[in-house]
């Protein structure tokens, strides 16, 4: 990575493609959006590059860049994957039908568990058996492996899933398969589940081998593809992709693991929101991250985003360490309808890019952004940058049935369709809340994405919201949160036993062992410049008996010292801090040892505001908007022309070329040293 070269971050949702590049020398910025092509996603990254050569800044001035995406979870969501096959030790072949033998929904009998990825005709069961101690009871059955081979062949299968049981422990039964496979049929691609994530519990482990293989060709080409555009275009610089606990890995890397990139985009934004918060000062936060299909929500504490060891993506367990995302079907494009009982809802269907709301000039179906533009919140024409007109008159059209239906005017139907969509989002939010067990008058929430800014004061002041703050470039915060990701890599090694049967001897070498693994990893991805690099070590454990585990941190001191007791009484006070309660006298069982290495990037620096202004800012138009259920004359300013320092009374709205914000009623607005505009009620005011 060259110092003095542009730095490129770029993160493509379902409606647009952002583009972030900071110029390292001064700190300048350039934010950039434009429409993504849902068909061939590195089109729209090359008509972003097409807006910058506008802007006399060439691709080969590029010498860093990074990628946040959603292909893999895409062909997922959409079942769009690859045609493949799954190797289980014999008498597990039904692994994936059961799955865990719950309903989705405990309360609905009719709710059922999602559609397993591989069929039962292509899940093939192999005569061979570890033990859970790592001891082999039965060897590999050769044969199996080669009978087996044939019949994927015949059906045309692509690739070949091995998951053996116990292969966490001892992993020589799938490595002898992985290359018995590839001497057979070397076109196939094969994945070892020990390879990808050697953590216990079976049905996990290979659910997770399984998604991975699945959405890998998809994924692998479309990388193919980026490196070639990004070649024509002049960008000399390897792409590096955001992963889902929020660091980054190269693209080769990305490649054979595309399930670690699942929730690329939305991890970035919040690393993007806590770059903006760690400038105004703010260490607890709700991240609201709105785009065109979804609204995504995280907790924040301490400036340390929240880490969860399971994710579920359409019922499906996906138990790689990933920042702790809540989506619901409430974006810019989620479309409204109606439903039997009558009831206004909104989403999660979505009309994306390709029509996009009504008021893109394309579709007839009235979306989220078609009501924030009756309503006046927004202008047809500044509309991301410009580039994209507004047509008022078709959302007016596509809202018409919903305004009859209501037996109103079109206005106040997208008033009521705006609440409906914000009710969506205060509900999930407030589950996540009590989740965390969190006082949200102590979170700032900050909002980025395209319809964030629009929706944050709405529901700040339904949670009670310490503050709201809006960061400089909220348009393309998730495109900032992956140019300044650091290099992270998480490696596990499952280890069932009571703690106070493990030897501390044991237990220090297991650490070192994860650590040079994880310091091999990083020599593998060719960085430069790294301005440090911190190793955290963690336990999972559980009191004995339960179904479940915690993270458990582990210092450095405590590993040398080998001090066992000191570890438990870290156990102790985690779980009291969660659950409330403690039990000193249980035994505590060790389920995972893990280590995360975490190589920290050169972060842009913050550019701070040394101008003085005027209390009150100067307003560049006025205009009328429509604000739960009455008409409102708004002050309209350009954010650009707004200094450290200046105030802004709601009701008013400040628009900039990524995205528009809305101050409500009883609400004021001020721009911090940092640029972020922090909104709070004005009876808080200091």
């Amino acid at each position: 990575m060259n110092e003095d070269g542009y730095r490129l971050g770029i993160d493509i949702g379902g409606t647009f493609t952002d583009l972030f590049l900071l110029n390292p020398k001064d700190g300048g910025v350039t934010a950039v959006k434009t429409p993504t092509v849902p068909d061939d996603h590195a089109q729209g990254i090359v008509n972003g590059l097409a807006i910058l050569k506008e802007m006399d800044i060439q691709p080969s001035q590029i010498h860093y860049f990074m990628h946040g995406m959603t292909i893999g979870l895409n062909t997922l969501l959409q079942r769009k994957g690859a045609k493949i096959a799954l190797f289980v030790t014999e008498g597990f072949r039904d692994i994936l039908s059961l799955q865990r033998l719950r309903l989705p929904v405990p309360y609905d009998f009719k709710s059922r568990m999602p559609e397993p990825l591989i069929p039962r005709k292509y899940v093939f069961p192999i005569k061979e058996r570890m033990l859970h101690n790592g001891a082999e009871k039965a060897p590999l059955h050769v044969k199996d492996i080669d009978d087996a081979v044939d019949k994927v062949l015949e059906e045309g299968i692509t690739g070949i899933v091995v998951s053996f049981l116990h292969s966490y422990r001892n992993p020589l039964h799938e490595h002898q398969a992985a290359e018995r496979i590839k001497l057979r049929a070397p076109e196939l691609e094969v994945v070892a589940s020990s390879e990808l994530w050697p953590q216990m519990r079976e049905y996990e482990r290979t659910v997770m081998s399984v998604a991975n293989l699945y959405i890998k060709p998809n994924v692998q080409h479309y990388f193919d593809t980026l490196k070639k555009r990004l070649a024509a275009s002049g960008i000399s610089a390897p792409p590096f992709i955001t992963q889902s606990n929020g660091g980054l890995m190269d693209i080769e890397s990305a490649a054979e693991a595309p399930v670690k990139t699942l929730f690329s985009g939305p991890a970035a934004g919040v690393i993007g929101a806590i770059r903006a918060a760690e400038a105004a000062g703010v260490k607890n936060l709700i991240t609201l991250d709105v785009g065109g299909t979804s609204a995504d929500i995280s907790i924040v504490e301490e400036g340390e985003a929240t880490l969860t060891q399971s994710n579920q993506i359409s019922g499906f367990p996906i138990t790689v360490p990933s920042v702790a995302m809540y989506s619901i079907g409430a974006g810019g494009g989620s479309l409204a309808w109606v439903d039997n009982g009558g009831l206004l809802k909104v989403g999660p269907e979505s009309a994306g890019s390709d029509p996009g709301p009504a008021c893109y000039g394309k579709g007839e179906k009235a979306a989220l952004t078609d009501a924030f533009l009756v309503c006046g919140y927004l202008n047809p024409d500044r509309f991301a940058s410009g580039r994209m007109k507004l047509y008022e008159e078709k959302s007016e059209q596509a809202l018409q049935p919903f305004a009859a239906y209501l037996n109103t005017d079109v206005e106040q139907a997208a008033d009521q369709m705006i609440q409906v969509a914000v009710a969506n989002m205060y509900t999930e939010l407030s589950n996540v809340m009590e989740q965390h067990g969190i006082d949200p008058r102590e979170f700032s929430l900050v909002a980025y994405g395209g319809a964030g800014p629009v929706t944050a004061n709405f529901l700040a002041e339904e949670i009670q919201a310490k503050n709201a703050l809006i960061p400089p470039s909220p348009g393309t915060l998730s495109a900032l949160g992956a140019l300044t990701a650091d290099f992270v890599y998480d490696a596990v090694s499952s280890r069932r036993m009571l703690l106070e049967e493990l030897d501390g001897d044991e237990l220090k070498e297991e650490f070192e062992k994860l650590a040079e693994q994880a310091e091999k990893w990083l020599d593998t991805q060719r960085v430069k410049v790294l301005t440090e690099k911190c190793f955290l070590y963690l336990l999972d454990a559980r009191y004995k008996g339960q179904a479940f585990e915690i993270e458990v941190p582990v210092s450095r001191t405590c590993i040398e010292e080998k001090n066992m007791r000191e570890i438990a009484d870290s156990f102790h006070q985690v779980y009291q801090r969660k659950y409330g309660h403690s039990d000193k006298k249980a035994s505590i069982e060790l389920m995972n040892i893990r280590v995360r290495l975490i190589g920290k990037t050169p972060k842009p620096p913050i550019k701070e505001s040394g101008q003085t202004a005027q209390p009150e800012a100067a307003s560049a138009s006025r205009r009328q908007v429509m604000l739960k259920g009455g008409a409102y004359q708004a002050a309209v300013y350009n954010r650009s022309d707004l200094s450290c320092g200046q105030r802004i009374e709601g009701p008013a709205i400040i628009e900039q070329d990524d995205t528009t914000t809305l101050i409500l009623p009883n609400w004021s607005g001020a721009i911090d040293h940092a640029g972020n505009l922090i909104i709070e009620r004005k009876e808080g005011r200091a």
